[in-house]
């Protein structure tokens, strides 16, 4: 009795051990074989080559509106941001230094005038006296005339008489020249500190600076009760608050671009999204200081941005209407510069990658072109190749599928298994 229970416990030992080895059999039966990849499928269509630099907002006319009085700063009436009106005042400057005189040629002008006044007075009332002698001997001459045709004066008394009235009206000649000369002086001296006192005015004026156009204030560099200086503009006005969006690039790209083309915005204060902007003037010569073109772009007219606003800037440097392309994540680099990937080809039994030598041509955000060595309909890996060599068995799969074979791979295993090696 003792035998068949050892009998029996053996046997169930034996039928255990081939279920668990069975058990394990099969799991290792349904691990997949070969990597696991991504394809696509080359096929041809547009592209653009891409190139993105960062840029910044920028005034399309910018106006510098600098003091032309230097002085302290007595009133303020805008800062950044503020609208503007042409003719408006953006702040006044202490004009006291110019002005201080002012007072003082008020005074001298009105005491010349006063002595000048009395002058031509008393040079007038000579004519009026120097007319009456005229007066006189003009009557004197009318009478020895008038008494010589009766034979009651001798020719002697006409002659006198004329004589007498020439005197008169070189004396009244003589007066009249007096009350000239004494206006003249007159006018000269009054002119003289005119002059004086309108070139200060003229100066006082220049401590109110307005706006010379209307704009958008981009810069205030004047403080209330700080100075300011006719060598540094005291306010920047982005004229009309039009802006436009600059950015630099080398020359192997500006010689890719022309006026008119389009280019993608973003500018992030705003939105996320791309905007459409149009490439404007191309500068003549690179910058001096930078070796770089700044390249101007147009923004849409509902584009509102604040200036000085960064944005990213892509240019368009070549296109093509019918390119092959794929993933650049899809091409890798060997030896001496080359580029290659791996196509799938398929021989009934299973998967295997070949590893193909390719031509590049245009790169863009995302693809580069492919100029040999791909025809459409290829199917070329663009994940996991990276693990493959050329031959290499592979099991294409989607991205869930490759997230678990990678799980399988590290070890991690189904609730069957599980249970198996339990």
């Amino acid at each position: 009795m003792k035998s068949k229970r050892i009998l029996a416990g053996v046997m169930a030992a034996a039928l255990l051990l081939g279920a668990g080895c069975s058990k394990e059999q099969e799991t290792v039966e349904q691990v997949p074989t070969g990597t696991a990849v991504e394809v696509m499928t080359v096929a041809s269509g547009p592209m653009d080559a891409e190139y993105s630099v960062t840029g910044k907002v920028v005034a399309v006319n910018e106006v510098q509106v600098f003091p032309l009085l230097a002085g302290q700063v007595l009133t303020l009436s805008v800062e950044e941001g503020d609208k503007v009106t042409k003719g408006q005042v953006l702040f006044t400057v202490d004009t006291s230094t110019v002005t201080s005189t002012l007072g003082a040629l008020q005074q001298s002008y009105s005491a010349t005038k006063a002595a000048t006044d009395g002058t031509i007075a008393s040079a007038q009332v000579g004519v009026e006296q120097a007319q009456l002698g005229v007066d006189q001997a003009q009557l004197a001459l009318d009478n020895a005339k008038a008494l010589l045709e009766v034979g009651a004066a001798a020719e002697q008394d006409v002659t006198r008489a004329e004589q007498a009235l020439e005197q008169a009206q070189g004396a009244l000649r003589q007066a009249q020249a007096g009350v000239t000369q004494a206006q003249a002086q007159q006018s000269a001296s009054l002119s003289q500190i005119q002059a004086s006192m309108d070139q200060i005015t003229t100066q006082a004026a220049l401590g109110t600076v307005k706006a010379p156009c209307a704009g958008t204030v981009t810069a205030v560099n004047v403080v209330r009760g700080g100075m300011a200086s006719s060598a540094q503009p005291g306010v920047i006005i982005a004229e009309d608050g039009k802006v436009e969006v600059s950015a630099s690039v080398a020359e192997d790209v500006f010689t890719n671009l022309q006026e008119g083309d389009t280019a993608g915005v973003v500018i992030s204060v705003l939105s996320d999204d791309m905007m459409q902007g149009t490439i404007g003037t191309l500068p003549a010569a690179a910058n001096a200081q930078t070796n770089l073109y700044d390249i101007p772009v147009g923004l849409p007219s509902d584009a509102t941005p604040p200036i000085g606003a960064f944005a990213t800037v892509t240019f368009y440097t070549a296109r093509r209407t019918d390119a092959l392309s794929v993933p650049t994540e899809a091409i890798l680099t060997g030896s001496g510069d080359e580029r290659y990937v791996f196509v799938i080809d398929d021989f009934g039994e299973g998967d295997t990658a070949t590893r193909v030598t390719v031509e590049t041509g245009l790169v863009s955000k995302t693809d580069t072109e492919i100029v040999s060595g791909l025809a459409e309909g290829d199917r070329v890996v663009v994940k996991g190749q990276s693990y493959l060599t050329d031959g290499s068995m592979v099991r294409v799969v989607s991205g869930a599928d490759g997230a678990a074979q990678d799980d399988t791979a590290a070890g991690v295993t189904d609730d069957t298994t599980a249970d198996g090696e339990g």
